[in-house]
């Protein structure tokens, strides 16, 4: 069905003649296979204007001006898992704004890189094994290994960021365990492959 905004002026000055020929909105609607609101608008604009022109379209005001976006890009840049929710609440602007506003700045939504959260001393620990063992042969050794696996106590998570920063540290998601074990598991490999 048409709507209002497609209509035609010689659609419009129809709408009218057919209400004047003693046609209700229902078969006006029916007639010119448009929708009863839309019908209803016109009528009504009619009524009370004495016109059928369409209304000049007012500019909207910019939600987004330049000062709230280099705003935004700095709070992202400082800490990108921050909530579009909370910046759409400040702006009074919707969730979606705030996205588009984001892209346009060349910050993209993405899914965060996660890494086991790593002190210096286990920095160190891990560099001096590598040393250590560097010209090891492990062909007769076995490695073994157990893992809870376990759901996330905060859910999904996203990142805003520019392009080639996955990996920064205020990008990347730290693996923290929640509590929340699926199930423990145990296993070894060798040089031969995975065992059982």
């Amino acid at each position: 069905m048409s709507q209002h905004k497609n209509l035609s002026r010689v659609e419009r000055n129809s709408i009218i003649n057919l209400r004047d020929s003693g046609l209700n909105i229902s078969e006006i609607s029916r007639e010119l296979n448009m929708s009863r609101n839309t019908v209803k608008l016109w009528l009504r604009r009619f009524d009370s204007e004495g016109s059928l022109e369409r209304m000049p379209r007012m500019p909207q005001p910019t939600i987004l001006t330049q000062e709230r976006v280099q705003r935004m890009v700095s709070i992202f840049e400082q800490h990108p898992f921050t909530s579009t929710r909370l910046l759409a609440e400040e702006f009074e602007c919707t969730a979606q704004t705030i996205r588009n506003g984001l892209r346009r700045a060349g910050i993209k939504n993405r899914k965060p890189a996660k890494k086991i959260s790593l002190t210096e001393a286990h920095k160190a620990a891990r560099v001096r094994f590598a040393r250590d063992y560097r010209d090891f042969d492990f062909s007769h050794v076995i490695f073994t290994d157990e893992k809870s696996f376990q759901s996330s106590q905060i859910g999904r998570r996203h990142v805003w960021r520019v392009n080639n920063t996955r990996y920064e540290p205020r990008n990347v998601l730290p693996n923290n365990e929640s509590g929340h074990v699926v199930v423990n598991m145990w296993a070894w490999m060798s040089a031969a492959g995975p065992g059982n």
